[in-house]
């Protein structure tokens, strides 16, 4: 009889489960569960139903740059921080494979295929504003929700100024993950790196005050060092740097500056005039090196860490490139050797750093996620983005990987380990809700165990908060950068034309002035006048000044 009973009262809990799941359950809410174990207790009382939104397991696929490598990792399965993330928002991520060579057409064909990840990384609304639009407009990218209250650092990261004009038609497509918290943080992503040591050996001991004094040092120190070369650069974007004594708006081609009461491309403006004659000088003077225009990406950098340069536009550091340096230059630590220089104040008396929208690509969402995916997806993007996270990725994890001392993060890791290889799925996926580039200067990340890459870490420092204190940001207008109409989509591509043409002019016999001055005129042919009067018609329309 008393097993009748509770065999009675198992079948009724069940059809309680069963009659509250069917009223309560819709089309975008998983349904509760009718797991006898999970509704009954010993006693056969039916326990309380869940009020945990993530209840319910998921599976995301996600899509970033080599993501497969870090699932793929022997260590990938004690990856702790990744494992207890999954957890902590109770779902799987499974990688979808994309490579820095494949990405932009790998999304595009399974755009029109209906194959797009839930979630994945692109950067439209920078690189290919037309294309955002378009995705948009085709319900092929899913819109944000319009309370985003829920997620407070993805609202937080909306409310920027250079977020605004990303909006369509009131909604917003897709989410920027931040590479540094505002604009002007960018300040030495485009580093002017310089032999210190050989500066003050031909006596110089500052950053140069003029263009000018720039060339009388690097001859000076080219007369004790005739084998290398004074400029080298890294690519045509970091030749650029050069501009910030000048024009700065050019520094950042992709900038569009008003002039005679009107918006126009920033290469457009005849007061890239200067920039240009200088960079023209610098080549005949043999200060810039011969070889700038033909070298592949890093073999100016290569040049300076191999005492080949006096100075170098642009590159980056690791400690491998660092010890490069130690090997090729004997009896010189890196700390002594190498100096990061400000740029010399321009026209106006101001000393320029660079700028740029404070995120660079976006986290899309495919169209057709349902309701309940999309808010876990969210809130895992959400978590990503927040300091609690940057702690994680950059430091490891508190007692294991670093410890608080005197109010400093310490590094407890050997120089022999590595955050990325003790949690390798974490590092291929540690960006998708921001970059965290600028952690390293909130004090709170740890330095590198290497006290030749602390060394150089520290200089980081020290030169970003020098720059910010006495440097001015590019001026930019982000609501006419980030503006997409239908003819200044289509002149996209005149930036690249114009590096190219600058290439070509420090390279030439001619004036370089009217070389210059013709290439901008030959883009009138390729839609530049169309675009100019159909961004400043937009511009008057929205209300922009």
């Amino acid at each position: 009889m008393k097993r009748q009973l509770i065999k009675s009262s198992v079948l009724l809990s069940l059809l309680l489960v069963l009659v509250v799941s069917a009223c309560s359950n819709n089309g975008n809410q998983p349904a509760a569960s009718t797991d006898p174990t999970a509704s009954n207790n010993e006693s056969g009382e039916t326990a309380a139903p869940t009020s945990d939104p993530n209840a319910e397991k998921i599976e995301l696929t996600v899509s970033t740059w080599n993501i497969q490598e870090g699932f793929d990792d022997p260590g990938a399965k004690n990856d702790t921080i990744a494992n207890n993330m999954q957890e902590k928002f109770n779902l799987t991520l499974k990688p979808v494979q994309v490579t820095w060579d494949d990405w932009t057409e790998k999304y595009k064909i399974w755009a029109t295929s209906n194959q797009l990840p839930d979630m994945f990384v692109n950067n439209l609304v920078t690189d290919d504003p037309g294309l955002y639009v378009t995705w948009a407009e085709q319900g092929i990218i899913k819109p944000l929700p319009e309370d985003m209250s829920k997620y407070p650092n993805l609202a937080k990261i909306l409310e920027l100024p250079s977020v605004q004009p990303l909006k369509l038609d009131g909604k917003y497509y897709m989410i920027p993950r931040l590479t540094y918290d505002n604009s002007d943080d960018w300040v030495l992503d485009r580093p002017i790196r310089y032999r210190k040591d050989w500066a003050a050996e031909a006596g110089y001991t500052s950053d140069p005050k003029s263009f000018d004094e720039f060339v009388a040092m690097t001859k000076a120190v080219l007369a004790k060092h005739p084998n290398a070369v004074g400029l080298a650069v890294n690519n045509n974007q970091t030749l650029l740097t050069h501009f910030l004594g000048s024009y700065p708006e050019m520094a950042n081609i992709k900038s569009w500056v008003k002039e005679d009461n009107r918006w126009i491309p920033s290469y457009a403006s005849s007061k890239v005039n200067q920039g240009v004659q200088e960079l023209r000088s610098l080549y005949e003077q043999g200060i810039l090196d011969k070889d700038f225009a033909i070298q592949k990406v890093g073999d100016g950098p290569n040049k300076f860490l191999n005492g080949q340069a006096f100075a170098v536009y642009g590159g980056g550091i690791s400690l491998d490139l660092l010890n490069q340096f130690e090997k090729a230059n004997p009896g010189v630590t890196a700390a002594e050797g190498i100096g990061l220089m400000s740029m010399w104040p321009a026209a106006d008396g101001k000393k320029y750093t660079f700028a740029e929208t404070p995120y660079w690509s976006e986290m899309f969402f495919r169209a057709d996620l349902d309701d309940a995916k999309f808010d876990r997806a969210l809130q895992l993007i959400d978590y990503m983005a927040s300091e609690e996270f940057a702690v994680l990725v950059k430091n490891g994890i508190e007692g294991v990987d670093f410890k608080m001392e005197n109010g400093k993060a310490v590094s407890l890791l050997t120089q022999d380990e590595s955050l990325a290889k003790k949690y390798p799925i974490i590092n291929v996926i540690s960006y998708l809700g921001a970059w965290n580039q600028g952690f390293i200067y909130s004090g709170k990340q740890t330095l590198n165990t290497n006290p030749t890459m602390a060394a150089y870490e520290q200089l980081q420092i020290d030169t970003f908060n020098k720059l910010k204190a006495e440097g001015t940001p590019i001026p930019i207008n982000f609501d006419v950068l980030l503006l997409s109409t239908p003819a200044k989509d289509a002149i996209g591509g005149l930036t690249a034309t114009a590096m190219d043409d600058l290439y070509k002019v420090i390279l030439g016999k001619e004036d370089a002035v009217t070389m210059w001055q013709n290439a901008v005129k030959s883009y009138d042919a390729k839609g530049l006048q169309e675009a100019i009067t159909e961004v400043n018609a937009k511009a008057a329309e929205l209300g922009i000044n």
